[in-house]
């Protein structure tokens, strides 16, 4: 009986010290608001006190940030350049693979009706841990682990910021420069029950004709790789 409570005893002891150890290692300091770090991982569907707010303000501290570091990463850009690459930066798909890589993903607290992978839950989270981070430790902790997380390298930096992945623009900029209507509609959207992901169907009519058509996880990529298409078969 003796031995019994004592195990049990012990394992309490880990379940507490666990998520502590969790977020030291990823914040890179000692917190001390733990529930503020669950709150940013609890989507609305599981909880009233979710990560809503957290969100908007990690959103305003991760936009700063990035554009901090592209400026200094890129001294002779211009603004539009500027603005173009931070929006490649904190785009969602970069922020949902982000969050994966940290293993944030395995910790997110979601209600029933939620499927985990539903579009966008990831970088959502992402950006209420930032706002929870500055929150607690102020902007510069939390400028710091955008930088290590989101903006670290200098070479993965650029080559996200300087492939060329918006075909979107690519296009409205090419028919924009011959005059011509570049229209993206979208003409289904279901529900994939084997891969348990919602599916897109978007088409691209320049001048009113279906130039390409596309299918993608997203709205974002299905119309992007309909952009693609659509460009490829203008050359």
């Amino acid at each position: 009986m003796l031995i019994s409570k004592l195990i049990n005893r012990i394992r309490l002891i880990r379940e507490k010290k666990e998520p502590y150890l969790f977020w030291k290692e990823l914040l890179g300091y000692e917190p001390k608001e733990l529930t503020l770090y669950e709150q940013a991982l609890t989507h609305r569907s599981a909880s009233r006190n979710s990560n809503e707010r957290l969100e908007y303000l990690g959103d305003a501290v991760i936009g700063l940030t990035v554009a901090k570091v592209l400026y200094e990463l890129y001294p002779k850009a211009d603004e539009g350049f500027l603005t173009r690459a931070r929006a490649k930066v904190v785009c969602r798909e970069h922020l949902n693979r982000v969050c994966h890589e940290l293993g944030i993903d395995k910790r997110l607290t979601t209600g029933s009706p939620v499927k985990r992978n539903t579009e966008n839950i990831y970088g959502n989270a992402y950006e209420a841990l930032a706002g929870a981070i500055y929150i607690e430790a102020g902007f510069g902790r939390a400028e710091a682990f955008v930088r290590r997380t989101l903006a670290g390298k200098e070479s993965v930096l650029r080559h996200l910021v300087e492939k060329e992945s918006d075909f979107k623009s690519r296009l409205l900029e090419w028919g924009q420069s011959r005059q011509k209507s570049i229209v993206f509609e979208q003409t289904e959207e279901r529900y994939d029950s084997r891969e348990d992901k919602h599916v897109f169907v978007y088409r691209v009519l320049v001048d009113g004709i279906e130039a390409a058509q596309a299918a993608g996880h997203s709205k974002r990529e299905a119309q992007q790789t309909a952009a693609r298409k659509a460009l490829r078969a203008a050359r």
